[in-house]
């Protein structure tokens, strides 16, 4: 649990919490508090929630399962095609901007083209 306990003590210290003040809020001892940033206990099923609605991050950012706060975003869009927050974002600033209604004309050919484009700009800004 080496990573749970460095993860907790980074989050507590993050939101500016001092130890007793987590374990009041998670209804447990400073001491039995104290032991999980040692790792030397683990909290119950209960606790863990509670912790990690405390900090808002899922319990398997807290685990060590995924490295970040929380599981990203995504949209599903067709069974194929999922979008992250940032990518529906785009689309619809595309949308406003009428740029999706004038590539999905010949999706194709305007496609090719915007990759052209970018991969000039990307060119451009990195010379």
């Amino acid at each position: 649990m080496d990573i749970f306990s460095e993860r907790l003590k980074d989050l507590r210290i993050e939101s500016g919490y001092k130890q007793d003040e987590i374990a009041k809020k998670l209804n447990v001892t400073k001491s039995a508090y104290g032991y999980y940033e040692q790792g030397r206990n683990e909290p119950s099923l209960e606790t863990l929630k509670k912790i990690a609605q405390t900090f808002q991050v899922s319990t398997d950012y807290l685990l060590g399962l995924i490295q970040t706060p929380n599981y990203p975003v995504s949209f599903r869009v067709t069974e194929d095609l999922s979008l992250s927050k940032q990518e529906l974002g785009a689309v619809k600033k595309m949308k406003e901007l009428y740029l999706l209604e004038e590539i999905s004309m010949d999706p194709d050919a305007n496609v090719s083209r915007l990759v052209r484009y970018w991969e000039f700009i990307k060119s451009e800004h990195n010379a």
